[in-house]
């Protein structure tokens, strides 16, 4: 687990870290809104660092500029500019992760109430896959 070597690209690296710890902390908390709607950030992190380690100096400011906006939110299709733009094969246990972390919105924010604790634990373990998986990456 190496930092990026792209200065935006750690970042988000270190911000993906850092809601991971957050996740993490809620979690055990019992608060399974909070904790999702932070491994959801997880992953948009992870994505974007890896994508702008992986491109040259052009795409990454293209990338960048395109960081705006919902869609810049929506795992799927950051998935999606990784396939594009990075030409790396997804494996198929991560691609699977990715389908269900794909459900993730930052919705989640207006909503009240408790996911259910083993809604959260499934999407907490596809987030640490994911997460173990990208840090190999950088």
């Amino acid at each position: 687990m190496a930092l990026p070597q792209a200065a935006k690209a750690r970042l988000f690296y270190r911000a993906a870290k850092l809601r991971h710890d957050d996740a993490q902390l809620l979690m055990r908390a019992e608060r399974t809104n909070g904790a999702v709607y932070l491994a959801g950030y997880t992953v948009e992190c992870y994505l974007k660092a890896l994508l702008l380690n992986s491109v040259s100096p052009q795409t990454r400011s293209v990338l960048l500029d395109s960081f705006r906006g919902a869609i810049a939110h929506d795992i799927r299709w950051l998935t999606s500019l990784y396939l594009r733009y990075v030409h790396m094969v997804i494996p198929k246990e991560i691609r699977l992760h990715l389908l269900r972390v794909g459900t993730w919105s930052t919705d989640l924010r207006y909503q009240t109430g408790t996911l259910p604790r083993s809604d959260a634990v499934e999407f907490m373990a596809s987030v640490v896959t994911i997460a173990q998986w990208a840090d190999g990456r950088m």
